[in-house]
């Protein structure tokens, strides 16, 4: 587990939670109200399930969403930042279904390990 943020099932758990919701609403009428109460929902789940897992190398990063490790150069990572409990980085080419790439990070008591960000940073030539 050294190098690489946590798996991120239990954001997929959250991405369960908030998926069932909109069926509970739309159960027994498809009406607009309703409809357009679950969206928000809808577009929280996708987000859950598409954070993905970030390991530091060499001279590239490699991440996964679900089994697959996929890798990018250093050189085309444009920005890496903390967002909210994630961490987000943009690269020179469009990551779907973001842009970007959101990752889980590790928590360290009550507070969110930057460390991971901080690597990738150095390693990119951004700071």
């Amino acid at each position: 587990m050294k190098g690489r943020t946590p798996y991120p099932f239990l954001y997929w758990y959250a991405a369960l939670i908030a998926l069932g919701f909109p069926f509970v609403l739309l159960y027994e009428t498809l009406r607009l109200p309703n409809f357009l109460l679950s969206v928000p929902f809808f577009v929280a789940a996708l987000f859950f399930f598409t954070v993905a897992q970030v390991m530091p190398c060499g001279d590239h990063l490699k991440y996964r969403r679900f089994r697959q490790w996929k890798s990018i150069p250093y050189s085309d990572i444009r920005k890496c930042r903390e967002d909210w409990i994630f961490g987000y980085l943009r690269a020179s080419r469009y990551l779907p279904p973001w842009g970007g790439l959101y990752f889980t990070r590790q928590q360290v008591g009550f507070r969110w390990d930057s460390d991971i960000i901080k690597k990738i940073q150095s390693k990119a030539g951004l700071k």
